[in-house]
């Protein structure tokens, strides 16, 4: 009870010392990963790259060739309803589709390449005057297409005069055009928001599963704190420290991301605690020098894999084991891997796991890098692996507050 009562009264000054700490590690040459002196911190592979964070608009980017596909795609399926709407012609029915066919996707695709374009300016914009703007540019570029098919140069023969001018002509067309556009841009901003919405619950969902930490290694921390409290006072309080900056990880919402570097240090602190609990029966192999310490990743993304490890694999043995962080880039794309020994068969069947961290760890990975992140399980010569793969994301990328 005493021991425990210690514990207490160092989390009841735990600002204090927190405080003082980190005016103790700014004069001195710590380093700031989280490992102490004589520790073989992680090193990091150094990639200097940077990229410029995109303003978000619910107008989609026409300079893709997706985008392109999409408005030929659509010119043709527009052109095939007009032409089923309105054929009265003696020319015969794929004559006049033709020819619609060709009129819109020449004003689908002049549209699009100067939307492409414009579009740095355009997304600068609030939703109302984007749509405005892209709403003027579609009306000019009919314009523009419809006097050049009936009076300009695609229609050479015709003599231009005023009293040629058909005004019903282009008054059909622009409000053909008009009604069009006016359907399409708001199909576009109520999809945005759908898909903002859709983002906002996959963000809560994120930060319900963050939260979630394991209670058994917050009794086994605390237990190793209280056995330290009355024979080494300044390692208590150090792993305090190392606590609740492990606490302070879980319950923070202010990022989407985290670097590489920050979640190494967290991992580093977990590791120091657990060391003081499982002595020379814990051993760390660091392999990131291919790993570059800007690249973004979801909170928690090693910590929760290496307490696994250590639960699964370390703990159980009676000569404990070894847990091996890796990662490396590879086209763009960051692998992490953590790998544990694994403990003799009887002690195994006693750490049946039920795939909840995992399980976490996958649903954050896919909230975050939708339809391109992917996670591995497997054994192999006695060792259980875990190898999560995702798009690298410099440290400058777009992290949006989601205190919003």
């Amino acid at each position: 009870m005493p021991d425990f009562l210690n514990v207490y009264r160092m989390i009841f000054h735990l600002k204090a010392l927190m405080q003082r700490r980190k005016a103790e590690l700014s004069k001195s040459n710590l380093p700031s990963d989280g490992s102490r002196p004589g520790e073989a911190s992680p090193s990091f592979r150094d990639t200097g790259g940077r990229t410029s964070r995109v303003a978000e608009s619910f107008l989609p980017d026409f300079c893709t060739l997706s985008s392109a596909l999409t408005l030929v795609i659509s010119s043709e399926l527009l052109a095939f309803v007009l032409t089923l709407a309105d054929f009265s012609s003696d020319s015969g029915f794929w004559s006049d589709l033709g020819l619609r066919s060709l009129f819109i996707v020449w004003i689908a695709l002049t549209s699009g390449v100067i939307l492409c374009t414009v579009r740095p300016w355009l997304v600068r914009f609030d939703a109302l005057w984007s749509g405005v703007a892209t709403f003027s540019v579609i009306q000019a570029v009919t314009l523009l297409i419809a006097s050049l098919a009936r009076e300009g140069l695609l229609n050479p023969g015709h003599v231009t005069s005023f009293e040629n001018f058909d005004g019903v002509y282009y008054l059909k067309i622009l409000g053909v055009s008009g009604l069009v556009a006016a359907a399409w841009l708001r199909y576009l901003y109520i999809q945005s928001r759908w898909r903002l919405q859709i983002r906002a619950e996959g963000e809560a969902r994120l930060d319900a599963l963050q939260a979630r930490m394991r209670p058994h290694f917050l009794f086994n921390s605390l237990n190793t704190i209280a056995s330290l409290t009355r024979n080494d006072p300044k390692m208590a309080e150090e792993l305090l420290l190392d606590l609740a900056e492990l606490f302070r990880a879980v319950l923070k919402k202010e990022a989407k991301w985290v670097t590489l570097k920050d979640e190494v240090g967290l991992t580093c602190q977990y590791l120091n605690i657990e060391r003081q609990r499982l002595g020379e029966r814990l051993r760390i192999d660091w392999h990131l020098r291919e790993a570059p310490e800007d690249a973004l990743i979801p909170p928690l993304s090693i910590q929760p894999l290496v307490e696994n490890a250590i639960y699964h694999g370390i703990e159980p043995s009676q000569s404990g084991g070894n847990v091996e962080i890796g990662g490396q880039l590879t086209k763009r794309r960051l692998v992490l891997i953590v790998k544990n020994t694994l403990p003799e068969a009887g002690a195994r069947r006693s750490r049946q796991g039920t795939q909840v961290a995992l399980a976490n760890l996958r649903a954050r990975l896919e909230a975050c890098f939708p339809g391109e992140a992917r996670l591995f399980t497997s054994v192999v010569d006695n060792c259980y692996q875990v190898r999560i793969v995702f798009p690298y994301l410099p440290k400058n990328h777009e992290n949006p507050d989601r205190r919003r």
